[in-house]
């Protein structure tokens, strides 16, 4: 299934009414099509703290029974395979504003009540979002706010330093390099969403869950389009 959709993704121009992936004609103001939505990779059985995969529903693995994380609940779309490692790419790097919607939309229809009262995106230095344009977090966030009309909060979360790329680094490497990097404005918030592209270790989230958690937010969940298989 998933090399079949793989050979069907295009680039080029996007018209109006064409699937984001294949490009053929889509329904009426949908991102894509039925064909590419019904073969598109999810999760089954994730765990609900951190979005391992298992073989029953509802419960926990191992590694959360022993040492949870600090956030409540994680909720991530798929594992980070075809198609979305190229969605994600676009989205960060050539502009596709309308891939972050796509994505959004796609998690929306995967998450249940109680829904939090505001999506956090995490938050980018603002010379790197100068460059890029936007904050690909946000417009992920904007296809949440489609289909379930949470607030998105842009302002609560500040990135008080340009941190170095987290890719090529480590745990320890990703918690030194994080260490001190975020600002939380005072908020009145209890039950909040913090939302990202693609979560690998969770340092990121881990480090923003604990400010809020100081900024007195109780329940904090952890939204994503994808997981690593590093996670």
């Amino acid at each position: 299934m998933i090399r079949r959709l793989t050979a069907r993704l295009q680039s080029g121009p996007l018209w109006w009414g064409q699937c984001l992936l294949c490009r053929h004609d889509c329904e009426q103001q949908a991102l894509i099509c039925r064909q590419c939505r019904d073969e598109l990779p999810q999760l089954e059985h994730p765990c609900p703290r951190c979005a391992f995969p298992l073989a029953v529903t509802d419960a926990h693995c191992g590694q959360c029974q022993r040492r949870p994380p600090p956030w409540q609940r994680m909720r991530v779309l798929a594992d980070f395979e075809s198609p979305y490692p190229r969605l994600i790419h676009d989205l960060k790097y050539h502009q596709r504003a309308l891939n972050g919607r796509l994505l959004g939309q796609l998690l929306a229809r995967q998450l249940a009540p109680p829904y939090p009262e505001a999506i956090l995106p995490v938050p980018l230095h603002w010379w790197r979002q100068l460059r890029r344009g936007y904050n690909q977090a946000t417009e992920i966030a904007r296809g949440l706010q489609d289909v379930l009309n949470i607030p998105v909060d842009t302002d609560a979360l500040r990135r008080l330093r340009a941190t170095a790329s987290q890719t090529q680094l480590n745990r320890r490497q990703r918690k030194r390099n994080l260490h001190g990097a975020f600002a939380a404005r005072p908020m009145a918030y209890h039950h909040v969403a913090l939302l990202d592209d693609v979560i690998t270790t969770g340092t990121t989230m881990t480090e923003l869950t604990r400010l809020l958690h100081r900024q007195g937010v109780s329940r904090v969940e952890v939204w994503a389009a994808c997981r690593t298989l590093d996670h």
